[in-house]
């Protein structure tokens, strides 16, 4: 058996996961001509109004999406409100001023999303008995789908053991 999990494990002994509601943005491209990596921005210590790292990517036909890492509010995501928090949005507005040029930061749409994050933030990979988990992906485990997925055939197969770092006895 192979469980991919969000909050609830049914019943399998991993660490803590904790869940939060993100709220970044999709902020229109005004110069269709620029390129734009995956980018993550990391604050230096003197930077005011930062909640914290930023991460942001193109999605196609939707713009650059930007937003804070990991500071949302703890939500239950069955019971989530959805809304952006205000503050937040507003110094990401900013930073989108400052930081991305070819975005219009005064025309964006708010999204909602959820991280599922363990205690040190690293995943967990492992086999507990007969079954596979897959858990804690703090809102990027799909950057490492082809190792993740690597990892947990290798487990499912017993081809090879959880790498230390991911497993759910650390």
């Amino acid at each position: 058996l192979a469980q991919a999990s969000g909050k609830d494990a049914g019943g399998l002994r991993i660490p803590k996961l904790t869940v939060t509601q993100e709220q970044p943005a999709h902020f229109r491209v005004t110069d269709n001509g620029a390129v734009w990596p995956g980018f993550n921005h990391y604050p230096a210590p003197d930077y005011q109004g930062w909640y914290s790292p930023v991460y942001g990517m193109q999605t196609p036909g939707e713009g650059i999406k930007a937003g804070w890492h990991g500071v949302g509010p703890v939500v239950d995501p069955d019971n989530r409100d959805f809304l952006p928090e205000p503050a937040q949005l507003a110094a990401l507005q900013d930073y989108a001023r400052k930081w991305l040029p070819g975005v219009d930061a005064d025309s964006f749409e708010p999204i909602s999303c959820t991280y599922t994050t363990t205690p040190d933030e690293d995943f967990i990979l492992d086999r507990l008995g007969p079954v596979v988990i897959g858990a804690g992906f703090s809102g990027h485990g799909f950057k490492f789908t082809p190792v993740i997925g690597r990892i947990l055939a290798d487990l499912a197969t017993g081809t090879r053991p959880a790498p230390e770092i991911f497993r759910a006895s650390r």
